[in-house]
């Protein structure tokens, strides 16, 4: 009688979507941009929603690059109870610029129920399901993890366990509890903060940044708050932490930082501080 009331839940849990040999567009110009849904396996039982982004033709296939290499990642794992899709904007902005970005889900929206998801998020990059749209696209070796808020703890906790290139905290610093291991990080690391936030306030964050090992780099975007990471600021003005700079240019330079990072930490560049530097209305700290 026990495995007759345990039978359908075992055949659920081994249920998940197909995986998508080509995605739906998000937008064509400039540059054509897709995502996809998947689905993968976690902790033996759970499926793990990961929304992936890419550069696409205009039929929502991947774009891949014409002499035959593959295309930098990036894991990126949502702040607490931010929905993933509210940082869509930015994994779109990554995509025009050719990274792969995966967005997993979490239970209740709340990484740390789940802090291995974005493992299994990575392992979906590199490891694809044969025939799938992401067969042969990504790079195993140049897969990046971020994290905004709370996704930053849980971003640096993945980093920290190895597999990784390169680690972006966003508005975000790592777990206290992880301060004797934070000198071991073997891969480059960026610390991106709002010079307004209310949430990780700035003071904390050059403490916290200042702990992780070179080469790393603090980036502060001047008028910046903590929820214009996100797809909207609402939260930071009902709360009285107002920005003094326009949502889109947060979001403009928050992907310009970003990106710049990325390109040189994929790419065996370290940092790219003097090119951070190039970014308006930062001010940048190497370590």
């Amino acid at each position: 009688m026990s495995f007759l009331l345990l039978l359908p839940w075992l055949v659920l849990a081994g249920c998940a979507l197909p995986a998508p040999t080509e995605g739906r567009l998000l937008r064509t110009e400039p540059t054509p941009v897709a995502e996809a849904l998947f689905e993968v396996r976690a902790r033996h039982t759970d499926l793990v929603p990961v929304r992936v982004v890419f550069p696409s033709d205009s039929g929502g296939r991947p774009l891949r690059p014409a002499d035959g290499s593959r295309l930098p990642a990036l894991v990126l794992v949502q702040g607490a109870f931010v929905p993933p899709e509210d940082y869509l904007w930015l994994a779109e902005s990554l995509a025009a610029r050719g990274h792969v970005v995966a967005l997993p889900s979490h239970p209740l929206d709340f990484a740390l129920s789940a802090a291995d998801n974005g493992r299994s998020a990575r392992q979906l990059l590199s490891q694809p399901p044969e025939g799938s749209l992401l067969t042969d696209l990504v790079d195993p070796s140049r897969i990046a993890v971020a994290g905004h808020s709370l996704g930053g703890v849980i971003a640096s906790k993945l980093a920290l366990e190895g597999g990784f290139a390169a680690l972006a905290l966003l508005a975000s610093y790592p777990d206290p509890a992880d301060a004797e291991r934070v000198p071991t990080l073997a891969a480059p690391s960026l610390s991106l903060a709002g010079a307004l936030d209310c949430s990780a306030q700035l003071p904390r964050v050059r403490d916290e940044a200042s702990r992780l090992p070179s080469p790393s780099v603090l980036v502060v975007l001047q008028g910046v708050t903590h929820y214009q990471f996100t797809v909207s600021d609402q939260k930071d003005r009902e709360g009285g932490c107002a920005p003094t700079e326009p949502l889109d240019t947060a979001h403009e330079r928050i992907t310009e930082v970003l990106a710049r990072f990325l390109d040189a930490a994929l790419s065996g560049q370290g940092t790219g501080a003097d090119d951070l530097r190039q970014v308006p209305g930062t001010e940048v700290t190497v370590r």
